[in-house]
């Protein structure tokens, strides 16, 4: 398997574009989750048929689970081109692996453990290892695994959640920095718990060529409105500022997140 040539790119005239969103909505939890998986059954295809590999950054939650557990599942588990597939995370917990809020074991337990993607294809953020170090490696990692547009590594899809807070990835409102910074992956705190995380940064999220935001649930409803409908105050949100450069943020909802934008 060929990974795409590196190289640096020249992007600077497309970051004053105005955010765009895409929406798709579906019935419930179950037909969200099994769109996404669609998604990528498609596009691992491609990428199989054109010898390259298909870089997928990876979020944690429950509807994500959902996802995973179905993709280990028939028709998926047959269906999906699994060798093409390389997985990476977007934000991990400063935990150990087998620690029951590490994103990591969740995608372990739903997934990886039926061992449908070769070991050498998964590359995970350490969560057990010092912050600052990790959050240097990972970068270094993934700088050297993808390919570079303007110093940033691009993914060919990342998975994102949302919080009711507006937050995504692990970048929060009270560390809007983390958008703008020139890193590819940041140490962040949680702002209630304390507790360490690493993050890739907003700019390596908008370099991305395809970001999937998988939002379920009525309480997520309110948050969803104000950002797809720009409303005032959108814009203190972390996830109102996916969207960037050549990028189309996508919104696959459930009719209870959609609810105040049907």
């Amino acid at each position: 398997m060929k990974k795409e040539k590196t190289a640096e790119i020249n992007n600077e005239r497309t970051t004053k574009k105005m955010i765009r969103y895409k929406t798709k909505i579906f019935k419930d939890t179950e037909q969200t989750a099994h769109a996404v998986a669609d998604l990528i059954q498609a596009q691992s295809g491609q990428k199989q048929q054109s010898g390259q590999y298909f870089n997928i950054a990876l979020s944690g939650g429950s509807t994500p689970r959902l996802l995973f557990e179905m993709m280990a599942q028939e028709p998926y588990a047959s269906d999906i081109s699994w060798d093409v597939i390389r997985l990476f995370w977007v934000d991990e917990r400063c935990v150990a692996p087998d620690h029951v809020e590490s994103n990591y074991k969740m995608t372990y337990d739903a997934l990886l453990k039926h061992g449908l993607i070769k070991p050498d294809n998964i590359f995970r953020m350490k969560g057990e290892a010092f912050p600052p170090e990790e959050a240097l490696r990972y970068e270094k990692l993934l700088k050297k695994e993808l390919p570079l547009v303007n110093g940033f590594p691009v993914f060919d899809l990342i998975l994102l959640g949302m919080g009711e807070d507006g937050h995504t990835a692990s970048i929060f409102p009270d560390s809007m920095g983390l958008l703008h910074t020139d890193r590819v992956v940041e140490t962040a705190v949680h702002p209630v718990s304390g507790q360490d995380r690493i993050t890739l940064t907003g700019k390596a999220i908008n370099h991305a060529r395809q970001v999937v935001f998988l939002v379920t649930g009525a309480g997520k409803a309110a948050i969803v409105q104000t950002i797809l409908q720009k409303q005032s105050g959108s814009q203190r949100y972390p996830a109102a500022h996916v969207g960037n450069y050549e990028l189309i943020a996508e919104f696959y909802l459930d009719a209870a997140a959609a609810a105040g934008v049907l």
